[in-house]
């Protein structure tokens, strides 16, 4: 069965927080477009598995199919894609002003928004080392080699070490 790009985009609403369907931020093409950017940078930072999109609009599909932890790692890099937009924008609108009626003050959201990213990127690199153990754990699992040290004699104050191996 073929994961389609729309199967991420609801993944991806939550992780940014655009659920309120009465009042949603950002359009679905935006959200689409965010997950063809985010498997792009997913594509350069894990380069032993590479997926392309085939196909477009409702029926552009991912190839070959991603994990679980693989599309956990899409939304995010789409998610953390999204956010670098919206410190740019915030970056250009950053003021403070007072007024009459009180003071305005905008230049604290890229700062806000800034952390928001750097979350993202901890919860990337978490997702990555989950990943990574899990092949790891994977490759033992095919016939993995443990090697185990056996100090003998002494030669000149340091031991010497034979290596068994074990399966």
């Amino acid at each position: 069965m073929s994961i389609l790009k729309s199967d991420l985009t609801p993944a991806l609403a939550r992780e940014i927080g655009d659920t309120d369907t009465s009042n949603l931020y950002y359009t679905s093409t935006q959200l689409s477009n965010a997950i063809t950017d985010g498997l792009s940078q997913f594509n350069v930072d894990v380069p032993d598995q590479q997926y392309t999109i085939s196909g477009s609009g409702d029926a552009a599909y991912f190839s070959p199919d991603p994990g679980i932890e693989d599309q956990r790692l899409i939304v995010l890099y789409s998610a953390l894609c999204l956010t670098d937009g919206e410190i740019q924008k915030a970056s250009r609108t950053a003021y403070s002003h007072s007024n009459p009626a009180g003071r305005t003050d905008l230049s604290k959201i890229p700062e806000m928004l800034m952390k928001q990213a750097e979350r993202i990127e901890v919860k990337i690199a978490d997702t990555l080392d989950s990943r990574s153990r899990v092949l790891v754990e994977e490759e033992l699992d095919e016939g993995g080699v443990e090697l185990k040290g056996k100090p003998t004699e002494q030669a000149e104050g340091l031991g010497i070490t034979i290596i068994e191996k074990t399966v």
